[in-house]
């Protein structure tokens, strides 16, 4: 599919709910199923708890979300929680364009990004491509990290 050029960056709001966890379950079940298992109610309050739609940038193109980006303002960091695409819509460039985003506030707030990947998500590919480095690692995930400078 090719990206429609009409797009605009949303905060969410309460009735992204939804649609919000229906993204994180189709891009990453298969991804905590194999580390941990998944729980339905579990998985569902957890990210509904910390992971606030209020919180959520929403891309969307054409009026519809297709992705999203979660981050949190730490003392010497932003911690980028979540990045998701609909699974349609992956490998277009707009995960690029929400990492973009990170980066720029990145830089203006003079503050590294720091991630966790796990390791069953190919997305650590995607995370390197884009100037992330491995930092340390544990039975689950990779932690990463990326520097302006």
């Amino acid at each position: 599919m090719e990206a429609k050029t009409k797009t605009r960056m949303r905060r969410g709001n309460s009735a992204d709910e939804p649609w919000l966890f229906e993204l994180f379950k189709a891009t990453m079940r298969d991804h905590i199923d194999a580390a941990w298992g998944w729980e339905e109610l579990f998985q569902k309050e957890g990210f509904n708890t910390s992971l606030p739609a209020k919180n959520f940038l929403i891309l969307e193109l054409e009026s519809n979300p297709v992705a999203c980006l979660h981050i949190s303002d730490k003392s010497d960091h932003l911690l980028l929680d979540m990045i998701l695409v609909e699974p349609n819509w992956q490998q277009q460039g707009l995960g690029s364009q929400l990492i973009f985003i990170a980066q720029e506030s990145a830089r203006q707030k003079e503050k590294p990004i720091r991630l966790s990947v796990l390791k069953t998500n190919p997305a650590l590919a995607f995370h390197q491509k884009n100037g992330f480095k491995v930092i340390e690692d544990d039975e689950h995930s990779y932690k990463m990290q990326w520097s302006a400078d």
